[in-house]
């Protein structure tokens, strides 16, 4: 899918090869840069694409491994949030809101190519792979490598939908709340005790696992 040819897509496209840079991860400000956004600054709009694309890029990675497809939905989701830009202003949190965005375009657009058989649409088996770097968050211990294998394998060996609010929760700092948005839970208790089941499983593995060895 080619992106559209408008102007605002011809911009991203520019500014693509500079969407992260420290000086603006370091100096940005989410609440003042949507504020203006919305009000209609086109510097604004560019500083939170710079500032988000590789951290919706990535989230996108977890759901196709089309990165053409991936990139033109990534652009179809910036030019759609710039056009009504001035109905955005009771957003609370624009990283919630873009993650919900753009999660809910890929998902529309694989449903479409399933449609019209030009997508093979199996789930990867490697969907929200929770790595060792960010297990060690959820647990705070030390392991020997072969047991930080064991707890990753545990890892993802829950659901998909497990590891994907386990995702949003540690990997990206979203709230119960924003999860429930993000991911359409009935209730903000129903996305909390989700994740307290996964994560209970995932201690019982830990305990195991942190039991002394038999000696002979």
């Amino acid at each position: 899918m080619a992106p559209p040819n408008l102007s605002a897509a011809a911009k991203i496209h520019r500014i693509t090869g500079n969407s992260k840079t420290k000086s603006d991860t370091c100096n940005f400000d989410a609440s003042k840069e949507w504020k203006l956004f919305c009000d209609g600054s086109e510097a604004a709009f560019v500083k939170i694409y710079n500032h988000y694309f590789h951290m919706l890029y990535n989230l996108g990675r977890q759901f196709s491994g089309d990165t053409e497809l991936l990139k033109d939905v990534l652009q179809e989701t910036f030019i759609k949030i710039r056009e009504k830009r001035g109905k955005l202003h009771k957003v609370v949190s624009a990283k919630a809101f873009l993650i919900k965005c753009y999660r809910n375009n890929i998902l529309s657009e694989q449903k479409k190519r399933k449609k019209n058989m030009t997508l093979n649409f199996s789930a990867t088996p490697y969907a929200f792979h929770l790595t060792p770097s960010h297990e060690s968050v959820l647990i705070n211990r030390r392991f020997e490598s072969d047991q930080i294998k064991l707890i990753q394998d545990s890892l993802n060996k829950l659901t998909r939908r497990q590891r994907e609010a386990i995702y949003y929760l540690y990997y990206n700092g979203l709230t119960y709340a924003q999860i429930k948005d993000v991911m359409g839970f009935a209730s903000v208790r129903a996305a909390r005790n989700l994740i307290y089941r996964s994560l209970t499983e995932l201690k019982k593995q830990v305990e195991i696992l942190g039991e002394p060895k038999k000696i002979g």
